[in-house]
């Protein structure tokens, strides 16, 4: 879940600069299905437009899902997690957020406008993504 969660809020601020809309426009839905058994695990995640305009899509939100727009928005999103303005802090620190419920995320690298995160900016993890500094090999995506 924190793998999908943080993924999705990665890419929203990636594509805000190819989609023409701004971060508090575009919103999350993420699947995870882990805990029950009897049926097959699954994730996903779904970014769309939360406030339509009369032109539609303005930058082609749509056609950005199309793999030669969406590979290089994926790699490029990977790319700018694995350095945060406020390393070593954000992703060293052991505990952050509301509740203490995030470990590696902050303004700067994964937090979104709250009406643009499902789950209030909870359960984000930069590192588990693409590693930390002192544990590159952490991340599932390794760059």
């Amino acid at each position: 879940f924190l793998v999908i969660h943080t993924l999705s809020h990665l890419l929203i601020n990636e594509l805000i600069y190819d989609s023409g809309y701004s971060a508090a426009s575009l919103s999350e839905r993420v699947f995870v299905n882990y805990e029950d058994s009897e049926k097959e695990e699954m994730s996903g995640l779904l970014i769309y437009t939360s406030a339509g305009d009369t032109e539609g899509t303005m930058g082609g939100l749509v056609r950005l899902g199309k793999p030669e727009f969406f590979n290089k928005i994926f790699n490029n999103a990977l790319r700018k997690a694995l350095w945060c303005s406020t390393d070593p802090v954000c992703n060293e620190t052991p505990r952050q957020g509301p509740y203490g419920l995030n470990q590696g995320a902050c303004y700067s690298c994964s937090l979104l406008p709250e009406t643009s995160c499902e789950l209030n900016n909870s359960f984000l993890d930069r590192g588990i993504v693409v590693g930390t500094q002192s544990n590159p090999d952490m991340g599932v995506f390794q760059l």
